[in-house]
């Protein structure tokens, strides 16, 4: 007769990575196939998956061995509900969403102090609302052209208007159309969702975080490991930071904290901190700058528009610099490389796909895949 199987709590944990997804609503699925894609290439796979509310968790084992004297886990943290809630469908209500950020950015500003920072940001701000802008003026063009400018056809006025209005609205919808291949919608949601939390009007992801640090701390408490990383690529980097703010706020965190390291990928702490309204967020960074301080690295690359390369979180938003050593640990990386781009136009034209590049094994100086398993664990932080 042979022997049952073990399960993940028969192990002693060698390392748990803590995973946050950027504004993203497709997911605990969608990143399983990417991670486990990248992980096979190191004959490694990720095993039967196991459910706890808010977190979802993969033992990571190697390919073709059934058991094994120590684990690693993959933990992805649930926030893309918050993210799908936040997912205008309706070109109506992005249009009225973006006349109120384009004030913000525009007219009172962010544009200005966002091109102080990091010019690329600045550019990736303003892009979905000049795509707007040009959208709008082509269709009112093709409008007018129609209906006033082609006076020399047999049809009536009211008839040409009608006719304008249909090629107007077509050309509305072929923008939305091709805004949304080129990713800009993406982007678009994602730029609202910061406004939206900037003016303070972020209770459901505090909520969010204070529940998640509830789960982590059952979970180490329950299943123990040896090493912990806490991972935030995009927009995750700033749900990380209110998240390890959270955790070392807690008088019951103490058994595992010391061994708790943060990896920001691709960050637009920034993007959040600027604002006047981010109180709490800027609270947060100021808690992760007391001594003890969690190890912190960051990893950004200049040719990622879509994040702020380079700038450090503190003075972004006019906090002072940690006293001691560079805290984070901030470290530029050239993503191009990983695809083998030479022109800017190749760069600019596969912005959104350069940006999921610091997840992959091929971007060799971060080989995130590797840190799931490394062994032994992150050599002090950079």
């Amino acid at each position: 007769m042979s022997a049952p199987k073990a399960t993940l709590s028969d192990y002693q944990l060698s390392s748990r990575t803590y995973f946050i997804s950027g504004f993203d609503p497709r997911g605990a699925f969608h990143y399983k196939r990417l991670f486990q894609a990248e992980l096979k290439l190191s004959d490694w796979r990720l095993g039967r998956r196991i459910s706890q509310e808010l977190i979802t968790r993969w033992p990571i084992k190697k390919i073709d061995v059934e058991t094994v004297e120590s684990v690693h886990e993959l933990c992805f943290l649930h926030w893309d509900d918050i993210a799908k809630e936040n997912w205008p469908k309706s070109p109506l209500v992005l249009l009225l969403q973006c006349l109120d950020f384009g004030w913000w950015y525009l007219l009172k500003g962010g544009l200005i102090h966002h091109a102080g920072l990091c010019p690329g940001v600045a550019l990736c701000g303003a892009y979905p609302l000049l795509f707007l802008v040009f959208s709008l003026a082509i269709s009112f063009g093709a409008f007018n052209l129609i209906s006033f400018g082609l006076t020399f056809t047999l049809a009536s006025a009211g008839v040409r208007i009608i006719f304008g209005g249909i090629v107007g609205l077509l050309v509305l919808w072929q923008s939305w159309r091709l805004a949304n291949k080129l990713g800009v919608i993406w982007l678009t949601r994602s730029i609202l969702f910061t406004h939206r939390l900037g003016q303070f009007r972020d209770n459901d992801l505090r909520e969010r975080v204070k529940r998640l640090a509830d789960q982590i701390i059952q979970l180490e408490n329950k299943y123990p490991s040896s090493e912990l990383k806490l991972v935030g690529h995009s927009s995750g980097s700033f749900v990380l930071a209110m998240l390890a703010a959270e955790l070392k706020r807690r008088s019951d965190t103490s058994a595992f904290l010391p061994r708790l390291q943060l990896l920001t990928l691709g960050q637009n702490l920034a993007n959040l901190a600027v604002y006047p309204g981010a109180r709490l967020f800027r609270a947060d960074l100021q808690e992760l700058a007391t001594e003890p301080r969690l190890p912190w690295r960051d990893i950004t690359s200049f040719q990622d528009l879509l994040c702020f390369a380079g700038v450090n979180p503190y003075t972004s938003c006019g906090l002072a610099l940690p006293v001691g050593d560079p805290y984070p640990v901030m470290r530029l990386i050239d993503l191009a490389k990983v695809r083998g781009f030479k022109t800017r136009w190749q760069l600019l034209g596969h912005q959104f796909e350069m940006h999921f590049d610091y997840l992959r094994k091929s971007c060799l100086e971060v080989d995130l895949p590797g840190l799931f398993v490394e062994e032994p664990p992150m050599d002090k932080h950079g």
